[in-house]
């Protein structure tokens, strides 16, 4: 490893686990954590993979029979609290832009009162199975993940999170993907499995 990789792993390590750590006091003093350990969300993704490079959180919670009255009851209990700014709801059983998904969502923004950061918190309930449907390779992503891998992650997120199509377009998912299933190890290589993949890969983002 040269001294330019180790230190770009060492600054993203460190990125992640500060951005774990101001997670954690936003799900605490928010009020957040709280209602999300009652309805019984479990964290997923970055949070739990140790690959986050921007302020965003996703949970989810299964449900053998997903309830939209009790969908909105969360909603509703999670927009009293003072640090919640915004909430997006989705109902993927009905919405037609959401082929690929199943289930209802919130997506929430809270901004934290002294500094207005702000952080994305996304809220998934389905059954198990559609959670597996949706993500079938999620086992194999933790197989697979180590200091490197993690590493490899890390620096492709961090490349993609300032494109206009992330969130849109290119999900952490796709990066899981890419270089959990598919052995890919940098941005150049990211971009080539997209293009096999997926088709013409749009950014402003030289390799």
């Amino acid at each position: 490893m040269t001294s330019i990789e180790d230190k770009e792993r060492s600054r993203l390590f460190n990125q992640d686990t500060i951005l774990h750590q101001e997670a954690d006091l936003i799900l605490e003093k928010s009020g957040i954590g709280t209602i999300l350990l009652k309805h019984d969300y479990h964290p997923v993704g970055s949070f739990v993979m140790k690959t986050m490079t921007w302020r965003d959180i996703d949970f989810e919670r299964y449900d053998d029979e997903p309830d939209c009255d009790e969908h909105w009851e969360l909603g509703k209990e999670i927009a009293q609290l003072e640090w919640v700014s915004t909430l997006h709801c989705n109902n993927a059983y009905r919405n037609p832009e959401s082929s690929n998904e199943s289930g209802y969502y919130w997506g929430i923004k809270v901004a934290e009162p002294e500094s207005g950061t702000i952080w994305r918190i996304d809220l998934w309930t389905a059954r198990r199975e559609e959670f597996e449907r949706a993500s079938p390779n999620r086992s194999v992503w933790y197989q697979h993940l180590n200091d490197d891998t993690r590493f490899y992650i890390l620096s492709i997120k961090d490349r993609l999170r300032d494109l206009p199509e992330m969130r849109r377009t290119y999900l952490s998912s796709h990066v899981y993907e890419a270089v959990l299933v598919n052995g890919v190890k940098n941005f150049s290589d990211f971009k080539a499995w997209w293009e096999k993949t997926f088709g013409k890969f749009e950014d402003a983002v030289p390799d």
